[in-house]
C-alpha cells in the first residue's frame, strides 16, 4: 500500500459515519419489501454522516444524497468536462456515441488580453426549488460568499481561486479556533478573543482528539493486517510512513503526524492521515459537539476587509460575472457551485447585494449549519426524512430536466458484503459493492449464465479513477550522469519496451475483467486521455530504436515476446552496452538495477508478475534486474528519498489533467513538491504543461497534453499498466436495464439520469 493508496483509502473510508430521518422512510421501506414495484428504488449504501449540507457534506455517502437533492450551476459530461451550453443542450462524443447534456446554466469564458479571465454564468430563468420557490441568481451569489467567508470550514476551496478581491474579503477576520492555532501551542498571551481557559480547553480536547485520531489509525491497519504479526502502534505508524519508539503509544503516533503537518487541520494537513473519520469530527465531539465548534468558528475583526469581493458582480436576475486576475485550470471546475436556496439556508432580510450583504452575517456561518442535516434543493429528488437507516427521498416535480420516473428513492444503509445477496432476495434494487473476487464469484453464481450480466444481475464495470503505472527515475538511470540524452532515453525504453509486452498477460491474469491495459500516462477517465480511434494513437513503447512497429496483429504471444526482446536488443545497443552476437549477451553491463515493487512481500501486486517476467528475460541478455517485492515503508522512503530506480505505483487523477504536480521540472530532483519523481527535466514538456494550464479552450488543451504524454514517453521514464475497474450492479429482474445510463463513467454514474431509470 503505497502513500497514494493510502489516501485513497482515507477517502472511501471517510464515509463511514452516522445520520437521520422520518417515520416515512419506514413505511416506504416497507411496501418495497411487502413485493412488487411501488414506485420505490432501493439503494444499498454505507452508514451516513449527517451532514447533508451542499456547504459541509464531506463523506462519500452524505455527497451522494447532496447529488440527488441540488443541482449545480454548470453541469459536466461523461469525461467530467464542463457543459457550456447546458440551457440549450450541448452535444459532445463519447465512445464513438453522441449524446446530448443539459443543465441549469451556461458559461463564457473570456480570456483578456491583460491576462485576466471573465467566466459568465447564466442560470435557466423558468426554475424552482422543490419547495415552490424561483431559483435566480442572488441565490448563486449566497451560495458563492458562503463557500467564501473567512470562516467557512468546509471542503470546498472555491476561495483559493484568482478571484478579484477575495484575498481582500478574506482578510481582516480570523475564526477564535484559527487564532488559538496559531499560537502553535507556544503558551497563552491576553488577547481581545479568548481566555486562558479557552485556550488550554482547546489545547486538552486537540491532544484527546488526536489520541482517537492515530488510534482509528491504528485499528484500521491491525483490521486489515497491514502489519501482522506485529501489531504494535509503532509498526502501525512505520506501514503509515512514520518511524516512532517500539514501545510508543497512540498520543506519540499522533505527536509525529503534528511534526509532520504542524497545526494545520485542513485536509492537506493533519487529516491528510486520515484512515476514516476526519481529525476535525474528532475534535468537534472533543469540544463539546457543533454548538461548541460553531462558537469557535465565528469571525472576530482584527484587521481591514473589503465588504465584498470585487470580482464577482451581479448581472441580472440570472446572471453573473466572475473576474479572475489570472487563468486558473481548474477554475471552470469550481465555479458551477451548487446553487443552494437563500430562503432556506440563509436569511432573505440579511440579503442586499448592492448594501454588500449576502444573506447572512458575515463571519458567521452558524445559522447556515442548522439546517445540515434537512436539506432542501433543486435536485431530482426531495429530502423526506431518515429513520432506521434509511434516507428517503421523494421525486421533485419541479426538477428541471423532468419528474423522475421512480416516485420514491430510498437509501439504505448496509455493508459491503451484504450488497450482492442483498440484491439477490429482493431487499436492494442497486448497489455500488467493492469489486473484488468474492463479489465477481457471488454475481456470477446468482445468474443463470454464470456472467456478470444476467437474468438475475447485470453489472457495469466502469474505470475508476485512476491508473497504476510503473516509473524510472532518470536521475538514476541514465549513460554519463546526463539523463536527457538520447542514450539515456534508449536505455529506459530498452527496459520498458521488454516490461510493456508482458502487461497483457499478467494484468488480465491478475485482475481479470476488473482492468484494462492502458497506453498512455493519463486515467481512460478524463476527457484528455486518447482514445483508440484518435489519429496518431499507438501502443506503449511498440517502436523500435529507429521508429518502426514492433509487433503486426498476426503474431502470437511468443512471437511478440520475441519481438520485444529484439527491440530491447537494440535500445540498449544504442544506449551504448556492447552486444556480442554470439552469445547473445551484453558483456559490459555491470550495475545491477532494481525495481521495487509494494507488494509486502506477498507477491500479491499486478506488477510484480510484469518485472519478473522481464527480470527473466535481461537476465538471458546479461543485465541485471533485480525485483523487490517491499513493504510500504521501504518502498515509500525511496520513492520519497528519490533513491528507488524503478518502482510500481498508482494514482488517482482529477478531474483537470493538470501536469504540474507529477512531470514539471520545477518538482523534480527534490526541488518544489518532490513529486516528480520520474526526475524529468525537460523544458519543451514544460512549456506544454504552461501552455495546457493556460487555456480554457478544451480541445486546445486536449491536442497540448497528448504531445506532453508523447515527451514524456520518449523520456522512457513511465509505463502505463492498467486501469482498473468499479462496478455497480443492478437487479435485472427489478429495473428497466434499458433505462440505466449508457457509457457509464466516474462522473456519469448510476444515478446520472435518475429522472429517466424506471422500475418493471
Amino acid at each position: 500500500m503505497s502513500k497514494n493508496s493510502k489516501r485513497w483509502i482515507a477517502l472511501a473510508v471517510t464515509a463511514a459515519m452516522a445520520f437521520s430521518m422520518t417515520a416515512m422512510a419506514e413505511e416506504a421501506s416497507t411496501e418495497q419489501e411487502a413485493g412488487g414495484a411501488k414506485g420505490n428504488l432501493v439503494y444499498a449504501t454505507s452508514t451516513f454522516g449527517q451532514k447533508f449540507s451542499p456547504f459541509f457534506a464531506t463523506t462519500a455517502y452524505d455527497m451522494e444524497v447532496v447529488d440527488l437533492t441540488q443541482v449545480l450551476a454548470l453541469a459536466a459530461d461523461r469525461g467530467g468536462a464542463i457543459i457550456e451550453k447546458g440551457i440549450e443542450g450541448e452535444t459532445i462524443n463519447y465512445n464513438g456515441t453522441d449524446y446530448t447534456y443539459y443543465g441549469m446554466g451556461d458559461v463564457e469564458v473570456t480570456q483578456n488580453d491583460d491576462g485576466s479571465v471573465d467566466y459568465t454564468i447564466t442560470i435557466r430563468d423558468d426554475q424552482k426549488f422543490s419547495d415552490g420557490e424561483p431559483v435566480t441568481i442572488d441565490d448563486y451569489i449566497f451560495s458563492f460568499y458562503v463557500l467564501c467567508d473567512p470562516t467557512y470550514d468546509g471542503s470546498s476551496t472555491l476561495y483559493a481561486l484568482p478571484i478579484e478581491g477575495m484575498e481582500e474579503y478574506r482578510s481582516g477576520m480570523e475564526s477564535k479556533l484559527d487564532l488559538i492555532v496559531a499560537t502553535n501551542r507556544e503558551g497563552y498571551e491576553e488577547n481581545d478573543f479568548f481566555t486562558e481557559d479557552e485556550y488550554n480547553s482547546f489545547w486538552e480536547a486537540f491532544d484527546a482528539a488526536g489520541v482517537k485520531f492515530a488510534q482509528e489509525i491504528v485499528d484500521y491497519c491491525i483490521g486489515e493486517g497491514y502489519n501482522e504479526p506485529d501489531d504494535s502502534v509503532s509498526a502501525c505508524a512505520t506501514n503509515w510512513g512514520y518511524e516512532i519508539p517500539e514501545d510508543a503509544e497512540a498520543a506519540d503516533f499522533f505527536e509525529a503526524i503534528v511534526a509532520n503537518f504542524g497545526y494545520d487541520l485542513s485536509d492537506d494537513g493533519i487529516n491528510y492521515e486520515s484512515a476514516g473519520t476526519a481529525f476535525l469530527d474528532f475534535l468537534t465531539e472533543e469540544i463539546g459537539g457543533e454548538e461548541a465548534m460553531a462558537e469557535l468558528n465565528k469571525g472576530y475583526e482584527t484587521g481591514d476587509g473589503a465588504p465584498n469581493i470585487s470580482g464577482l458582480t451581479r448581472v441580472d436576475d440570472y446572471t453573473v460575472n466572475l473576474h479572475m486576475t489570472e487563468f486558473d485550470a481548474t477554475a471552470i471546475y469550481n465555479v458551477g457551485t451548487y446553487l443552494a436556496p437563500l430562503h432556506y439556508y440563509g436569511d432573505p432580510d440579511q440579503y442586499d447585494y448592492d448594501n454588500n450583504q449576502f444573506g447572512f452575517t458575515k463571519g458567521d456561518l452558524s445559522s447556515v449549519k442548522t439546517v445540515t442535516s434537512e436539506p432542501v434543493g433543486a435536485g431530482p429528488y426531495v429530502f423526506d426524512g431518515y429513520s432506521n437507516g434509511v434516507v428517503t427521498l421523494k421525486a421533485n416535480e419541479y426538477y428541471f430536466d423532468g419528474t423522475p420516473d421512480t416516485a420514491a428513492l430510498l437509501m439504505q444503509e448496509s455493508i459491503d458484503s451484504d450488497y450482492v445477496p442483498g440484491i439477490v432476495t429482493g431487499s436492494f434494487d442497486v448497489a455500488v459493492p467493492s469489486m473484488n473476487d468474492e463479489t465477481v464469484r457471488a454475481i456470477e453464481d446468482a445468474n443463470s449464465n454464470g456472467e456478470l450480466q444476467g437474468d438475475v444481475l447485470h453489472t457495469v464495470l466502469v474505470d475508476y479513477r485512476g491508473y497504476g503505472y510503473l516509473g524510472i527515475n532518470a536521475d538514476i538511470v541514465n549513460v554519463g550522469g546526463d539523463p536527457g540524452s538520447d542514450a539515456s532515453r534508449a536505455l529506459r525504453k530498452g527496459f520498458m519496451t521488454l516490461l510493456s509486452v508482458y502487461r497483457d498477460t499478467v494484468i488480465n491474469s491478475y485482475y481479470g475483467d476488473r482492468a484494462a491495459v492502458i497506453q498512455y500516462p493519463i486515467s481512460n477517465t478524463s476527457w484528455a486521455a486518447p482514445k483508440p480511434a484518435d489519429e496518431g494513437y499507438e501502443t506503449a513503447y511498440s517502436v523500435d530504436v529507429d521508429g518502426n512497429p514492433i509487433y503486426d496483429s498476426s503474431m502470437s504471444e511468443e512471437e511478440r515476446y520475441a519481438a520485444a526482446k529484439e527491440a530491447a536488443i537494440g535500445y540498449f545497443k544504442a544506449a551504448g552496452f556492447s552486444y556480442d552476437e554470439a552469445s547473445g549477451k551484453f558483456t559490459d553491463v555491470t550495475e545491477t538495477y532494481e525495481v521495487l515493487i509494494p507488494g509486502q512481500g506477498q507477491q500479491d501486486h499486478p506488477a510484480y508478475g510484469i518485472a519478473v517476467a522481464a527480470s527473466e528475460v535481461l537476465e538471458e541478455l546479461g543485465i541485471k534486474l533485480q525485483v523487490n517485492d517491499v513493504g510500504t515503508d521501504v518502498w515509500n522512503n525511496a520513492l520519497e528519498g528519490n533513491t528507488a530506480m524503478m518502482w510500481a505505483a498508482a494514482w488517482q487523477s482529477t478531474v483537470d489533467p493538470d501536469m504540474t504536480q507529477v512531470y514539471h521540472s520545477e518538482n523534480a530532483h527534490g526541488n518544489g513538491t518532490n513529486s516528480n519523481h520520474y526526475s524529468v527535466d525537460d523544458a519543451g514538456l514544460d512549456a506544454l504543461i504552461t501552455a495546457g494550464r493556460s487555456s480554457s479552450d478544451t480541445e486546445e488543451r486536449k491536442s497540448i497534453y497528448k504531445e506532453a504524454m508523447n515527451i514524456i514517453m520518449d523520456w522512457g521514464c513511465e509505463l502505463p499498466l492498467y486501469q482498473r475497474k468499479d462496478c455497480t450492479v443492478f437487479s435485472s429482474e427489478r429495473i428497466v436495464i434499458d433505462s440505466i445510463p449508457q457509457d457509464m463513467t466516474p462522473y456519469w454514474g448510476w444515478y446520472a439520469e435518475i429522472n429517466t431509470l424506471d422500475l418493471q
